[in-house]
């Protein structure tokens, strides 16, 4: 199943959100695969697209970013298999 993980990072995090995502990478938790990141422009948002098996296995990889600001799951479909 694919999840769309909204980060709404706090004021001021975003370069050290992007340095740590440079340095660690994605997050390398079982049962979760990292497909694609996009961190906006003119906001302090970032967006990772994830699969995993269920969503709870995506909440234990996405809380080891939650000092960089809150997140939001959502589960999604790819628009062919809507």
């Amino acid at each position: 199943m694919k999840f769309m993980v909204q980060f709404q990072l706090k004021p001021g995090t975003k370069p050290a959100a992007l340095a740590a995502f440079e340095q660690q990478g994605p997050n390398r938790h079982p049962g979760v695969t990292f497909r694609a990141a996009w961190i906006a422009v003119k906001a302090d948002l970032a967006f990772v697209l994830l699969e995993g098996e269920n969503e709870s296995v995506v909440q234990e990889a996405s809380r080891t970013w939650t000092s960089f600001g809150d997140v939001q799951i959502v589960p999604v479909n790819d628009i062919e298999q809507y």
